[in-house]
């Protein structure tokens, strides 16, 4: 080797350096190696300027508009620097992402939003959020005349609304609100969450109960959590 060679070291034994050099494995003394810390590699969070408190945060990713499919990653910041925790596959609305999104368009929307209350029909999993346990009769109204547009209720109606969601099915066993549109612009889009499935949904985002059990027990209301959804050529908004 010669001075000023670049080596990966192995481990450290006393005053030996344990090697790897073209292959083949090897032991240095420290009288003649300078250690350097390596430079971790930079994480998509890191170049987001929007985050503001943000402390954790849900990132849903897909190659394009179009696509049902996602890439779901998840990132806390812990002593100032950003970490990556988690990374699953996870679906969208049949018809992808959204440009702006619509009642009834099967499209995911785009942009960041903070975390509402955590649901399912069971027990809490273990999550710190605000959770809340789903009844037969629990319903989300998509009625866009309703001056109940965008909330949780239950039945019966009552005539308070024409249409709404049942919350009983398998696709929320587990999930969490995502807080789009909360100032009810009737026909902009309701009922999005976060929640369990492996195809495509009607405009929430999906991944395995697994997963979404682990993001779940991962979510701390005290780190201001958001999830950014967004197109991977877009991502430079956040």
């Amino acid at each position: 080797m010669t001075k000023g060679q670049k080596l990966s070291v192995v481990s450290k034994s006393g005053s030996w350096y344990k090697i790897n050099y073209n292959g083949r494995t090897g032991y240095v003394s420290s009288d003649y190696v300078q250690a350097s810390a390596t430079t971790s590699p930079k994480l998509v969070v890191d170049s987001f300027k929007t985050l503001g408190n943000a402390q954790q945060v849900i990132l849903v990713t897909a190659d394009n508009y179009d696509t049902k499919s996602a890439k779901i990653q998840t990132f806390e910041k812990v002593d100032g620097k950003w970490k990556q925790v988690l990374t699953a596959n996870g679906v969208l609305g049949q018809k992808g992402f959204a440009l702006s999104k619509k009642e009834g368009d099967m499209e995911s929307p785009t942009g960041k939003y903070t975390i509402g209350t955590a649901f399912g029909r069971y027990a809490n999993p273990g999550t710190k959020l605000p959770y809340r346990k789903i009844t037969a009769n629990d319903v989300w109204v998509d009625d866009s005349k309703s001056s109940l547009y965008n909330t949780w209720q239950q039945k019966p109606a009552n005539g308070r609304w024409t249409s709404a969601e049942n919350m009983d099915i398998p696709a929320y066993d587990y999930g969490f609100v995502i807080n789009y549109n909360e100032s009810r612009t009737p026909g902009k889009g309701s009922a999005i969450f976060f929640h369990v499935g492996t195809n495509y949904t009607a405009g929430c985002t999906a991944t395995s109960k697994e997963q979404v059990v682990s993001i779940l027990k991962w979510l701390n209301p005290e780190k201001n959590p958001v999830i950014i959804q967004s197109p991977v050529s877009e991502l430079d908004k956040y």
